[in-house]
């Protein structure tokens, strides 16, 4: 009887400690909606690109240190819509291309957050660094014919497209507030600036917007 009333009471350790405010040596994990500012970023040859809103989904796990800093890895999907014009200056006179399509951009970014309070409520300021993968889904070139034995259809032929595709460094910084609920589950919601470090000649190659999480620790 004692060794089952002590299984219990470790198995139900997490969840008491959690409802007490303890998080330390403790890892948790939640899900986001993103919402992503539009942005106009500029050249010095003239070129423009010119994105939307959007929103977003994204997927957190970190580990607690202590109840007050916590390291984390974020996996963003966001598929904003935008309207690039191209220039080409080689010519005279110049010439455009303007291109107005969906691109697809990942983030993946490791995140050190520090809580300034320690309870329930937690106002926190966090920094992170990563990459961010931007798929064009414009096609750089002629298609690529692939044929192959289907085993119900026969045999099939496609056409495949190389995209033009873009993977920066990214670094940036964030401010928010976190509450716990008894139990363990906890809400976060804040606002963070990244700056794309490679942009070539882009003059302001930074993304920000707004971020809700929900989730649990274990």
């Amino acid at each position: 009887m004692r060794a089952v009333t002590a299984v219990i009471i470790f198995i139900a350790m997490p969840g008491i400690a959690f409802a007490q405010g303890d998080r330390s040596r403790s890892w948790e994990w939640s899900f986001a909606a993103l919402y992503q500012e539009s942005k106009n970023i500029g050249s010095e040859g003239g070129s423009t690109l010119d994105i939307d809103d959007a929103v977003g989904l994204g997927v957190n796990v970190g580990y607690n240190f202590t109840n007050r800093l916590t390291l984390g890895v974020d996996l963003d999907f966001i598929s904003p819509d935008y309207r690039a014009m191209l220039i080409d200056d080689t010519i005279n006179p110049p010439a455009s291309t303007v291109i107005d399509h969906e691109f697809s951009q990942f983030n993946g970014r490791i995140k050190g957050t520090f809580n300034m309070l320690d309870g329930p409520f937690m106002p926190f300021i966090e920094a992170g660094i990563g990459w961010t993968y931007i798929d064009s889904n414009v096609a750089d070139g002629p298609p690529i014919t692939g044929c192959w034995w289907h085993p119900w259809w026969g045999y099939i032929c496609d056409n495949f497209y190389s995209t033009f595709t873009e993977t920066t460094f990214s670094y940036g910084v964030g401010l928010g507030f976190r509450y716990h609920f008894p139990g363990g589950s906890f809400l976060k919601a804040s606002y963070n600036v990244w700056e794309l470090d490679s942009m070539g000649s882009a003059g302001d190659a930074s993304l920000s917007g707004a971020r809700i999480e929900y989730g649990w620790g274990f």
